[in-house]
């Protein structure tokens, strides 16, 4: 057996090891993989596969192989408009998976209960994955008549206040991208034409929260705003859920997103996000 082949309990444990790596263990594949992930960037967020082979500094049939397996597993995608690979959110899951976890599902829990006390109504966060809302952590008032809509729904972000909100928050290349694969969702979520897609989603942007008549369930009516990160980011939105007549009976759109956007703002300040 070489020293490739040893089973895991032959590596040397914590006890042995004297900080450096040892190349016998290392997996280059997986390595070169990670790199790849790597030289997407806040500034160079679409890369072309030679821009790979050169940042990784191989040829291009190799980092062809990367690309295809990362993009096979989901990792990576090709933009349809050109020739640039972009992440995926699957590569942001671990992020929000490790958040959710952690930071802000703890940090939202307690101001979602109150944003619920105050409005009646039922309080969610809501991360992206891709073109889609994922509602992951649900708070509901004692009323009988709240949303039901579950921790762990997913919705296309056009049609919800909370989707809405995430999309307007995305780069503009990365938002006209998604747009034009939402303009496809089928007709029954009433979807506008990419164009009007993208004047929505600057308005939504510009006045920094979102209160939307439901198209799949009439008579309710959620509002949304972003919780953002110490970089500004939007890593998050948080919503309200109820039927219509209950957010009207306490102030309607003023109010309600009054109470939604004092929350969001408060839990940004806490992931430490300036006012």
């Amino acid at each position: 057996m070489t020293s490739a082949d040893q089973p895991l309990s032959d590596a040397p444990g914590d006890d042995d090891a004297d900080g450096g790596s040892d190349p016998r263990y290392i997996v280059p594949g997986l390595s070169r993989g990670l790199a790849l992930l790597h030289l997407f960037t806040r500034a160079n967020p679409r890369q072309t596969l030679q821009e790979l082979a050169q940042g990784l500094g191989i040829t291009r049939s190799v980092a062809y192989r990367l690309v295809y397996t990362l993009e096979s597993d989901g990792f990576i995608r090709r933009e349809e408009h050109s020739r640039r690979y972009v992440l995926t959110t699957k590569v942001m899951a671990f992020g929000f998976e490790y958040l959710a976890s952690q930071s802000i599902v703890e940090l939202a829990l307690p101001h979602l209960r109150h944003l619920s006390e105050l409005t009646n109504a039922s309080a969610y966060l809501v991360t992206a994955d891709d073109i889609y809302a994922v509602y992951i952590l649900r708070v509901a008032p004692s009323a009988s008549v709240v949303s039901n809509l579950q921790a762990g729904t997913r919705r296309p972000m056009h049609i919800t206040a909370s989707g809405r909100v995430l999309l307007a928050s995305f780069a503009t290349p990365e938002r006209a991208d998604m747009i034009r694969r939402l303009a496809r969702e089928p007709q029954a979520y009433q979807t506008p034409p990419a164009a009007a897609l993208a004047e929505r989603a600057n308005t939504d942007g510009a006045r920094g929260y979102v209160y939307h008549a439901s198209i799949l369930d009439p008579g309710i009516t959620s509002c949304a705003a972003a919780i953002r990160d110490n970089f500004g980011r939007c890593v998050a939105a948080i919503t309200v859920i109820g039927p219509d007549h209950l957010l009207q009976g306490i102030g309607g759109e003023e109010k309600v997103s009054q109470f939604v956007r004092s929350t969001a703002a408060r839990i940004s300040s806490e992931l430490g996000s300036a006012p």
